[in-house]
């Protein structure tokens, strides 16, 4: 007996040519906003989601590199370790605040998203108040770990001896984005410009 085969009106090319045009006015209104800070707060944004795919590019191809020249040739590098992981602090630290401004940090909405009105707004502001004191500790803790590291000169404990400034000078940078961000959401949410939660495709 022949069956009727079925199709996934899901992934079709149609229904994915609207989601990504949906997606991309969703992405992009802010770019046209009539505040100048909320237009620079997005191309801040967008720079930094880009050179965190940069690094993570990069480290792909550092760890890519290195298991050749070490299995293949029997060459290994003494950089491969201290660049990834520089790399990854980087990559994570810049890709915050994109995250964020695209309303697609992993969240529990088991009740917020039954709330609707003020009720979702006074949710959403508390919620980005706690991002906001936690990242700005992080970034304050992360300037003083950085300064330490410059005073003192310190480096990686491997044969490379990368400054560690340059790994530590990721975390007041990226979490102080991170509370920037936070601050203009909250802002965007009291003038009642809620985005909607974005299903981000990696």
């Amino acid at each position: 007996m022949s069956e009727t085969p079925t199709h996934n009106t899901e992934h079709s090319p149609e229904h994915s040519a609207e989601h990504s045009a949906e997606k991309q006015a969703t992405q992009h209104w802010r770019a046209q906003h009539p505040a100048a800070w909320i237009r620079l707060s997005y191309y801040i944004a967008w720079g930094c989601g880009r050179l965190s795919a940069l690094f993570f590019v990069l480290i792909a191809a550092v760890i890519t590199f290195e298991v050749v020249a070490r299995y293949v040739f029997h060459a290994p590098t003494i950089w491969s370790e201290d660049i990834s992981l520089m790399c990854q602090i980087w990559a994570t630290c810049l890709g915050a605040n994109w995250v964020l401004q695209h309303n697609a940090l992993i969240r529990i909405d088991l009740l917020t998203r039954h709330l609707k009105g003020i009720k979702s707004q006074i949710a959403d502001c508390l919620s980005l108040s706690v991002v906001v004191f936690f990242s700005g500790y992080i970034s304050y803790y992360g300037f003083e770990l950085t300064r330490e590291a410059i005073s003192m000169g310190s480096a990686s404990a491997t044969m490379l001896g990368l400054p560690l400034w340059m790994t530590k000078s990721a975390i007041p940078v990226g979490f102080g984005l991170l509370t920037l961000q936070a601050i203009t959401e909250m802002v965007l949410v009291l003038s009642g410009h809620q985005q909607a939660q974005e299903e981000v495709m990696i």
